[in-house]
């Protein structure tokens, strides 16, 4: 039965495929429900254990081990996220039940047998964790428990789950800046056009704040951690400047001292010394990671991991002395994980995501750049499938969402591995940075004001003929992909410019702007500034209108080629809504389109059988419209139903 489900996979019939020296086709549970794959290691503070996250049996779980031993446990949950407690005796993990985004805190101890508890069983509430106290069983989490918009910081006991609150949002506090020590330092206020960073007044009242520095609500500004006993901070800022910079924070004063700046392009991160609180490396991302290590102990336990190619190596853990160490080396073809027990011990392999498990059948990805029509320097980054001789390929070009977020070489997470599966598949794989995207300052950025289904589009427009113009792409079989912004775009591109593209995928898009900021969750309201500025406000008339008619739902019968929309039921950002209208627009208007949902996801998905479901409906769609291959089936569909 198996062997003759297998037979149904389909040969590629676009020309410059036929008869190409492919690698092997890679099965879709390969990049979906690898159970060998494991991340996320944690060293715990005091540097004797050591947590990841991986698989037992069948389900997701956090598992802990002593470093050095063999008393390995499984703690089985599906967990965002995790953190130690800063005493080492307790796992913290961030779960999200039904991918509604409702956010729940729970907590167990390592030495125990319980397993994990939730500690902030709060319907329709949304919580996370703001600061690990050092040395102790406690922490400062946020929920918006008491108001839907806001959040307040409370002190949970990890042992008994007594929740304590610190202090009451009076509705404008986006930020709340504790020290290592759980003492409330700072806050940011967000008041009409500006950001106010405001420290406490014992001197006034108890409950009383002085703002110390203002500034415009479109400059950034995120303080990593506190230093100098609390009188300044480290931030990564681009107050005053157009590029993101690391810089000493005085915040009696609001002064800031440059620290490091990547010469073309924003910082995108810092680690700090737990020990000295002083900086001891930056990353940013021009093309290729970059990594400046001002810390020489550190530089050269980091060259061990260095083969001289390119390379994200990152410091993912450290216990509280910067001694032992977990550090990733990600490229485009997967993650390693290592351990650095000591400053003379040899670097020891932890584990590999799933990509990397694979990596011998995966493609080179390479920074391209090109310039639009508007004579704007645009970035990205191609993807070639192994095996095939130089000429027009059938290409997807893969729209990242946000919209201010942007694409990176690495792999980043599980939907990043669709450039290399979709490669695998015999296509040519393009990732553009269009502006509106994160990482290339602020000027860059602000050129999308106004631009959605405009400029924005004509760049990634402009990219697919940078890639016809130097014979990567046939421009009769080229399709767009991409979810949340990336979705709109591919229905921008189905509806607004259908000569481009020979088919188009949605993932979890949106169709409505007006509709859109209409609906979104109540947390969102400090970002609905940017989308007013950037898109638009639905309840002025003039704007609506102008929202509309960059709406893909309003433009379903200018449609011309096959469309797939997916989209998770439970998403509570982009609401399944959106999609609905879309395929019922679209059907109205007798187009071909395909509409597969998600049960017990939202946006993204975090069960592999939905995403199981969803790389096998994207290779049967793109095969019928781009000519490449697929598997036809994978026998952990005939499992699937049971999770």
């Amino acid at each position: 039965m198996l062997a003759a489900l297998g037979g149904c996979a389909i040969a590629p019939s676009h020309p410059a495929l036929i008869g190409a020296a492919l690698p092997e086709l890679i099965p879709v549970r390969e990049f979906v429900a690898n159970r060998q794959a494991t991340g996320a290691y944690r060293v715990s503070p005091d540097g004797k254990k050591l947590a990841w996250m991986g698989v037992s049996g069948v389900v997701p779980a956090i598992w802990v081990k002593t470093i050095g031993g063999t008393d390995d446990k499984a703690f089985p949950i599906r967990a965002r996220h995790y953190v130690w407690s800063g005493d080492s005796r307790f796992l913290v993990a961030l779960v999200d039940p039904a991918g509604d985004e409702d956010m729940h805190v729970h907590v167990a101890a390592v030495d125990g047998s319980a397993g994990f508890i939730d500690r902030t069983p709060f319907a329709k509430t949304r919580a996370g964790v703001n600061r690990v106290i050092d040395d102790t069983a406690a922490l400062i989490i946020e929920t918006n428990q008491r108001d839907k918009k806001v959040f307040d910081p409370y002190r949970l006991d990890l042992e008994t789950g007594k929740l304590t609150r610190i202090v009451e949002n009076p509705g404008t506090v986006a930020w709340w800046g504790f020290d290592r020590a759980g003492v409330l330092r700072a806050r940011l206020v967000l008041e009409g056009e500006r950001s106010m960073l405001q420290l406490p007044d014992p001197q006034a009242t108890p409950s009383a704040w002085r703002t110390t520095a203002s500034w415009d609500r479109d400059s950034g500004l995120r303080v990593l951690d506190f230093t100098d006993g609390g009188a300044a901070a480290w931030a990564l800022s681009n107050r005053g400047r157009d590029k993101t910079a690391l810089v000493k924070l005085t915040l009696a004063t609001g002064a800031e001292a440059v620290e490091y700046a990547a010469p073309e392009v924003d910082g995108d991160n810092a680690l700090l010394a737990k020990s000295s609180r002083l900086p001891m490396a930056a990353y940013s991302l021009p093309d290729y990671p970059r990594l400046a290590v001002f810390d020489a102990a550190l530089r050269a336990r980091l060259a061990a991991l260095s083969d001289g190619g390119p390379a994200e190596i990152a410091v993912s853990s450290r216990d509280d002395a910067d001694q032992v160490l977990t550090a990733t080396v990600t490229t485009e073809r997967g993650t390693r994980t290592f351990l650095l027990a000591g400053k003379e011990a040899p670097p020891q392999l932890l584990g590999e995501s799933q990509l990397s498990l694979i990596a011998s059948l995966l493609a080179t990805t390479k920074p391209i750049a090109y310039v639009s029509r508007d004579g704007l320097t645009v970035h990205g980054y191609l993807t070639l499938p192994q095996g095939v001789p130089p000429g027009p390929l059938p290409m997807v070009l893969l729209v990242h969402g946000g919209p201010m977020l942007r694409d990176r070489w690495a792999e980043e997470s599980p939907s990043r591995s669709l450039k290399q599966f979709l490669a695998n598949r015999g296509y040519a794989v393009l990732q553009v940075n269009y502006r509106g995207s994160s990482g290339y300052g602020r000027a860059f950025m602000e050129k999308a004001i106004g631009e959605f289904a405009g400029k924005m589009h004509d760049d990634l427009i402009d990219g697919v003929r940078w890639a016809v113009d130097t014979g990567v792409a046939d421009p009769r079989r080229v399709a767009i992909y991409g979810a949340s912004y990336g979705g709109y775009a591919a229905l921008v591109g189905a509806t607004f410019t259908p000569e481009v593209f020979a088919c188009a995928v949605d993932v979890v898009g949106v169709s409505d702007l007006a509709r859109l900021l209409e609906t979104v969750p109540p947390y969102w309201e400090f970002g609905l500034h940017w989308w007013r500025r950037y898109v638009g406000d639905p309840a002025d008339p003039a704007q609506r209108k102008v929202m509309d008619a960059k709406s893909p739902v309003y433009m379903a019968q200018r449609a011309q080629r096959p469309i797939l929309v997916m989209h998770g039921v439970n998403d509570p950002r982009v609401k399944l809504e959106q999609s609905q209208r879309m395929v019922e627009a679209l059907r109205a208007a007798n187009k071909t389109v395909e509409f597969v949902t998600f049960k017990g996801d939202g946006h993204g998905n975090q069960k592999w059988p939905n995403n199981l479901t969803m790389y096998r409906k994207t290779e049967d769609f793109l095969a019928s419209c781009l000519g490449g291959r697929s598997t036809g089936f994978d026998y952990y569909q005939l499992g699937a139903w049971a999770f």
